[in-house]
């Protein structure tokens, strides 16, 4: 209780690690103040003597004895005032701050909102709703985990409980920077690697066949998606005002993109075709460019399904369209920093998860340097000859 000092070996050993004590001369390393408290809620109190108290230290920014005295006496004084704020956690249920974290506008303007209303409804409230944030524990965390189920009561993929997980880990991360909570669960729990990694590119038959099973209003976005690579909500909440017919560009704000980084998307003539003759029949009530009966298209996944289904394609899924993009620019010839500044890839090796070689690339590949070989000035077949006439 009071003024404490705290001191260490000049030698800076480690024979502490060992349990020993060194012979070699002392300094301070700095003064301490220490007074027993309890804790309301509200502030700390002065309690010499009280059942229940914890001792409390600050520790003083000087190492000279006097103003360290100094600063004791003013904590001393503050305590007995009331005047030093607690250091406990306000109780918040998880339900009551997942519901004003939904509302939080930087987590409204994120493109996966969609995506954590539900996990915040169907999954993470009816599990953690009735608990404490300061309560949750990680043996809280992988218990939801194993528990997580499809709303059908299927099995999930790791994919998807990851998905929750990490949302959950975010909705904890936004606490604790408010000070709603003193340390996140969610991060001391691992996420195992689903490894889930797809290659799938269709065919140019394959796309034929999908394009034309689309219904009319899906027709658009698989043709954006297919030749340019946007990301799906990228494209559902694209609005006229970032639509360039003149110089034919998209132009994508960075609140509008996963990466929060603004890019321009050139447009394939097909593209802009399309688009100018949407522009012509939109309705002038809704900024959006991809509508349904005047309405913003806000979900596809019906319509996608059944598109699939129609064109007899087996396991594509639409964010394949986006490694569609990536490998037909790579065929075009288009080199890799203009590809990942028109698909919105941050890093190569990103964009080479996206981009698929197949066979056919490999076999082209050997044609061309056989090309290049054969149009060469020294080929084996001249070495060979050179070789009989000198012989000769």
């Amino acid at each position: 209780m009071g003024l404490t000092v705290k001191k260490k070996c000049r030698e800076r050993c480690d024979l502490s690690k060992q349990r020993k004590k060194c012979d070699h001369p002392k300094v301070i390393d700095s003064y301490y103040v220490e007074f027993p408290v309890l804790d309301d809620g509200k502030t700390l109190i002065l309690a010499r003597g009280i059942a229940g108290a914890k001792l409390k230290r600050w520790k003083v920014s000087s190492l000279n004895r006097t103003v360290a005295k100094q600063q004791e006496a003013l904590i001393k004084s503050n305590l007995m005032k009331g005047t030093v704020k607690s250091e406990r956690v306000t109780p918040v249920l998880f339900s009551e701050w997942a519901l004003r974290y939904l509302g939080l506008e930087e987590v409204k303007a994120l493109s996966t909102f969609q995506d954590r209303y539900e996990s915040v409804h169907y999954q993470l409230i009816p599990f953690f709703g009735s608990k404490l944030l300061g309560d949750i524990t990680p043996a809280d965390v992988e218990a939801f985990r194993d528990q997580r189920r499809l709303r059908d009561g299927g099995v999930p993929s790791l994919a998807t409980v990851n998905a929750d997980h990490a949302i959950l880990k975010h909705i904890l991360s936004v606490a604790e920077r408010r000070g709603l909570v003193a340390s996140n669960a969610a991060k001391r729990v691992p996420m195992p690697d689903p490894k889930n990694e797809r290659d799938r590119v269709l065919s140019s038959e394959e796309w034929a066949r999908l394009y034309d099973a689309a219904a009319d209003h899906l027709k658009p976005i698989l043709l954006v998606a297919y030749h340019l690579g946007p990301r799906l909500s990228e494209i559902l909440n694209l609005t006229w005002d970032r639509v360039d017919l003149h110089r034919g560009f998209l132009k994508l704000r960075s609140v509008d993109i996963k990466t929060r980084e603004s890019r321009q998307i050139p447009l394939t003539p097909v593209v802009l075709m399309t688009l100018r003759d949407l522009s012509k029949v939109r309705s002038l009530t809704c900024p959006y460019v991809f509508q349904f009966e005047g309405k913003p298209i806000r979900r596809i996944k019906r319509a996608f399904h059944t598109a699939v289904r129609k064109a007899g394609i087996q396991d594509i899924r639409f964010h394949d369209l986006r490694h569609c993009a990536a490998t037909n620019l790579r065929r075009a010839g288009v080199d890799t920093v203009t590809a990942m500044k028109i698909v919105g890839h941050k890093s190569e090796k990103m964009h080479r998860r996206y981009n698929s070689v197949s066979e056919g690339d490999l076999s082209a590949a050997a044609r061309k340097l056989d090309s290049y070989l054969s149009n060469t000035l020294i080929t084996p077949a001249t070495n060979s000859a050179a070789s009989t006439s000198i012989s000769a």
